[in-house]
C-alpha cells in the first residue's frame, strides 16, 4: 500500500504559481552512510524530466528531528495541474522506487497541506531551511499578518526562500500552519533571528497576527531540488 501511495503522490508534483498550491511530504529513516547513493538515485531518475508546473525536494532532517527520522521527500504541486510533462514508463517508475526501498529502514508520517504565500530564493546559496509549526487562533488574521510582513520586510529576505501555509492532513501536534525561511547554515539562521526581531515590520506582525502557539520548530537541509 505504501508503494502505491508514494507512486500516486509522485505523479502530482508541481511548484508555486498563481493557482492554489499544495504539498505532501513523507519522513523516512535511511540506512547509515547511504545519503550520497540516494541523492545519485534521485539525480538519475530525474535526469531530463520536467514537471507540468511542479517540483520535488530531497531533504536531510537536522535539528529538531523526531523518532529517528533522517530525511524527508517533499512534493509541491499546483492543484489540478500536477505531474510530469511526459508520462513515465512503468519500468522506470518501478526501478526508482525499488532502488529507494533498498536504502530505507523505515517510513514515517506523511503530511499534506496548502501553500498560501511563497517568495522564491536561492536554495543553493541558502540550503538550510528553518520551519515553524504553529497553532493560530485566528487563521485569517495570522495569514494576513504573515503576508504583509514578508512584503514589507522584503529587504531581510534577499536570496532567501520564505514560505507560509497550512497543514490540512495529519496535522503535527495539532498545528494549523507552518512558516519557513532558508539560510546558509545554522550560524546564519541564529544571526538572522536577531535581524528579524529588530525589524519594525516584525513588531507590527506580532501585534496583528493574533494569538498563536508554536508547537515545534526544526531545520532541514536541501540536498536536491527538482522543478
Amino acid at each position: 500500500m505504501k508503494r502505491i501511495l508514494f507512486i500516486t503522490v509522485l505523479f502530482f508534483a508541481s511548484i508555486l504559481s498563481a493557482q492554489q498550491m499544495a504539498f505532501n511530504f513523507i519522513e523516512i529513516t535511511v540506512e547509515p552512510n547511504s545519503q550520497d547513493q540516494i541523492a545519485e538515485l534521485f539525480d538519475e531518475f530525474m535526469d531530463g524530466k520536467k514537471f507540468n508546473s511542479g517540483g520535488m525536494v530531497l531533504e536531510r532532517l537536522r535539528h529538531g528531528r523526531k523518532d529517528g527520522r533522517t530525511h524527508r521527500i517533499v512534493w509541491m504541486w499546483e492543484i489540478d495541474n500536477g505531474g510530469f510533462a511526459e508520462e513515465l514508463a512503468d519500468f522506470e517508475n518501478d526501478a526508482f522506487w525499488r532502488g529507494l526501498f533498498n536504502f530505507v529502514e523505515s517510513w514515517g508520517d506523511a503530511r499534506s497541506g496548502r501553500i498560501l504565500n511563497w517568495k522564491e530564493g536561492d536554495t543553493k546559496k541558502n540550503p538550510w531551511v528553518h520551519i515553524w509549526d504553529i497553532k493560530a487562533k485566528d487563521p485569517k488574521a495570522f495569514a494576513s499578518a504573515q503576508k504583509k510582513f514578508t512584503e514589507s520586510a522584503s529587504v531581510l529576505f534577499t536570496d532567501r526562500v520564505v514560505g507560509f501555509g497550512t497543514y490540512d492532513v495529519n496535522k503535527p501536534n495539532g498545528a494549523s500552519h507552518w512558516a519557513l525561511v532558508t539560510g546558509k547554515n545554522l550560524n546564519d539562521h541564529l544571526g538572522f533571528i536577531s535581524e528579524v526581531q529588530d525589524n519594525k515590520a516584525f513588531k507590527v506582525y506580532v501585534q496583528n497576527r493574533g494569538e498563536v502557539e508554536q508547537t515545534h520548530d526544526f531545520i532541514v537541509e536541501v540536498l536536491r531540488r527538482y522543478q
